[in-house]
């Protein structure tokens, strides 16, 4: 028997490392900004809350606790995979203990602020050579460090890492998602697998993805053992979240809504473009100008008075499952106010909500017009320099506030000349006065003149306006706080307030004092507020013009009067027969009191019935019948004889049950309507057409006739005079055609 031959095992070489250049090493990692980002994030933990550097330093003891018996079950499935392709010869259980040690480190220095454990590990000549044996395992797949630096942190281009990889999953997630992310760990290391994964895949790019790949190590090998040290551990989660939050720290935008005016920030934050849910923030006030408050919800105002103000805010992030709130943004912002237009009075809008005043006022009685006309020309032709007297329970307040080079006397002039110019657009206003009244320059200067007196930063034409008749939008002005206490008023509250003209002068100081206590809403309020006008004051001024002016009350009356009968809107309670209609008037959605009420019949059918207390009716034997019924307004004042309202009424009697007298009777007044048509024709075709209609006409006669409750006598004489009535036009018809 032939022996065998001796295979001699064959002499395994150690690797050769080569001389380990520390300087040249550490140059390449500080251009990396691996040490950059480290010293980041633990500057954002040192900053944080005391509590959480401990978690930190507590899991690093932990750590440093565990043995190699705890280590080798995480690594098994890595090792079984590394071992396998070890050369011939390699000392396995040497390896894989130095590949423990291995393990052990990195999972220290994750957590080392200064480096120097990761320092160590790549000055561990063990360590070096463990890791050139497995690139040999590998194919011969040789990593240098920086290859590591792009497979975990990315090259700054095309090549993301794995920090790249999982930035772009978080950038892709929704507000919730984010929400549920920082709220789980499980959940976070999914995450980290899952970049891992898609690193690992990509051969072409990373060179340390091409030697685990070789090694047929996959991230579900890594993922499983990082997954297994957490559970080995008991102090990992806190220390993990603790650096979550510290990383939040480093990479959380603020972004702000920026009111029009610059007087208001609405802060939300952003973790790589994806908002943070704001019910997981908490936003306060570190430090700053005591003008600028800040929200919970992080919004931020300076007043209106104020033209900048300065605050460092702070956002923290709320644990929704015990309320533990921890720092992740603190930022020194400043909200300057910014230069605008202001506010415009609605010029078009004013004008289309007049003109049905405007209209109402023509239709109505001609001496009302001519009272407003009147009082327009008396404010036209009050005299400035002998009238200026009338302003003066306002100026009194505004002249001490002056400055001392400021032209007093020409200032007061121009004032009383915009208040008389504003009051008469209140009558009758036509758009391009209205537009004159806005853009006069002489008005422009003395409004900004109070507004500099004032400390507001700007006050116009169009703010005095809105004063008045309000925005068009949010802001009624005097005049919609007075319409808003009209609408909530009874029927007999407005029956007394239309009755007293001392009542309304009432209502309209309390509209003034309310509008003149919103110095947010009205830059006029904030001015008067601050020279100290009183509404008081205002009504003083109001009263002197009305004392000088001697159409004033009876234009007043006729603008009411046409305001109520442009608004008012009728309330009609209708009988269950149709007969009787109940006539009642509303204004503003407040019915007015019969009692200032007269109803009466304008115009329309005999058979139509009208009471003075809008009762409306018709006999039970008509059908229906329609007229023109108004209501004017009955009190011992000018006003009395004031029409209200008219309006055209139809009352059908639905019990009504037509006749044969009435049927025929109907017949006769349309073959009368033929008759003078047929006069009128031209052509034969429409006296052919006509024929045709006489023809359709006594059918349907007959058939009503036919269709009604009485004696057949009755219905025979009925039938009997129809077709005689429709013979006689057909036959007239006939011999137009034949021109006989």
């Amino acid at each position: 028997m032939t022996e065998p031959p001796v295979v001699e095992a064959p002499e395994i070489e150690p690797p050769v490392i080569g001389p380990y250049d520390d300087q040249a090493e550490w140059a390449n990692l500080l251009a990396s900004g691996i040490l950059d980002r480290v010293n980041e994030l633990f500057a954002a933990l040192a900053a944080g809350d005391p509590a959480d550097l401990r978690d930190v330093q507590n899991l690093r003891a932990e750590i440093a606790g565990l043995g190699d018996a705890d280590y080798e079950p995480l690594i098994a499935p890595i090792w079984s995979k590394i071992s396998g392709k070890l050369p011939e010869g390699t000392d396995s259980g040497a390896a894989k203990a130095k590949l423990l040690q291995f393990a052990k480190a990195i999972a220290s220095a994750r957590y080392d602020p200064e480096l120097s454990e990761f320092k160590a590990i790549r000055r561990n000549p063990e360590f070096i050579a463990l890791i050139r044996l497995i690139e040999t395992a590998g194919g011969g797949v040789n990593v240098t460090f920086q290859d590591t630096v792009e497979f975990v942190l990315g090259d700054g281009g095309a090549r993301k890492g794995i920090e790249g990889t999982l930035v772009d999953m978080l950038s892709g997630l929704s507000p919730m998602e984010l929400a549920m992310l920082l709220a789980s760990q499980d959940k976070l290391t999914d995450v980290l697998i899952r970049a891992t994964d898609s690193v690992l895949r990509d051969t072409d790019n990373y060179k340390v993805s091409q030697l685990l790949n070789n090694l047929g190590i996959t991230s579900g090998d890594i993922g499983g053992a990082i997954r297994g040290l957490q559970l080995k551990l008991q102090k990992d989660e806190p220390a993990v979240r603790a650096l979550l939050i510290a990383y939040i720290r480093t990479v959380a935008e603020a972004n702000a809504q920026i009111s029009e005016d610059g007087r208001e920030h609405r802060y939300s934050l952003t973790v790589h473009g994806t908002e943070v849910p704001a019910f997981l923030l908490r936003w306060e006030k570190v430090s700053g100008d005591p003008e600028a408050t800040v929200t919970p919800e992080g919004i931020v105002t300076i007043p209106e008075d104020v033209e900048s103000a300065s605050a460092v805010i702070r956002a923290s992030l709320v644990n929704p499952l015990n309320g533990v709130t921890k720092v992740i943004f603190e930022q020194q912002i400043t909200l300057t106010a910014k230069e605008t237009e202001g506010s415009r009075f609605p010029v078009d809008a004013f004008i289309a909500r007049m003109s049905p005043i405007r209209e109402a006022l023509l239709a109505g009685d001609p001496s009302d017009a001519r009272a407003v006309r009147s009082l327009r020309d008396e404010l036209a032709g009050l005299n400035a320099a002998s009238n200026q007297r009338l302003i003066d329970p306002i100026w009194r307040r505004i002249a001490p506030r002056l400055p001392a080079d400021a032209d007093q006397a020409k200032l007061r002039q121009r004032l009383f000349e915009a208040v008389r110019a504003a009051g008469a657009i209140h009558y009758d206003p036509q758009a391009s006065e209205l537009q004159a009244v806005l853009d006069n320059p002489d008005y422009r200067e003395v409004m900004q003149t109070i507004a500099e007196a004032a400390g507001i930063q700007r006050l116009t034409m169009d703010d005095y306006l809105i004063f008045w008749f309000g925005d068009g939008e949010q802001r009624g002005g005097v005049e919609g706080e007075i319409r808003n206490r009209i609408a909530g008023m009874k029927s007999s509250d407005l029956g007394r307030l239309l009755g007293s003209p001392e009542r309304q002068t009432t209502l309209r100081n309390q509209a003034i004092a309310a509008v003149l206590s919103q110095t947010d809403a009205y830059p006029l309020s904030a001015a008067l507020s601050n020279l100290g006008v009183r509404s008081a004051d205002i009504g003083s001024v109001i009263a002197n013009f009305q004392g000088k002016l001697r159409y004033d009350a009876l234009a007043a009356t006729a603008w009411t009067v046409a305001t109520i009968r442009a608004e008012a809107a009728p309330k009609v309670d209708v009988s269950a027969n149709g007969r009787q209609h109940q006539y009642s008037l509303t204004f503003l959605g407040v019915e007015l009191p019969s009692s200032i009420l007269r109803w009466s019949k304008v115009s329309g059918s005999k058979d139509v019935s009208v009471s003075a207390n809008g009762k409306v009716t018709i006999p039970k034997k008509i059908a229906e019948a329609a007229a023109v019924i108004q209501a004017v307004w009955t009190d011992r004042s000018s006003r009395s004889g004031k029409v209200l309202f008219r309006q055209e009424v139809t009352l059908v009697n639905e019990d009504y049950a037509e006749s044969v007298d009435d049927i025929v009777k109907d017949l006769k007044q349309k073959l009368g309507d033929i008759g003078r048509r047929l006069d009128g024709a031209s052509g034969q075709e429409e006296k052919v057409q006509l024929l045709l209609e006489v023809i359709q006409l006594n059918e349907e006669t007959v058939n009503r006739i036919k269709a009604v409750e009485a004696p057949k006598r009755e219905k025979d004489k009925a039938i009997a005079e129809a077709k005689k009535q429709t013979l006689k036009m057909t036959t007239r018809i006939i011999q137009k055609l034949l021109d006989l």
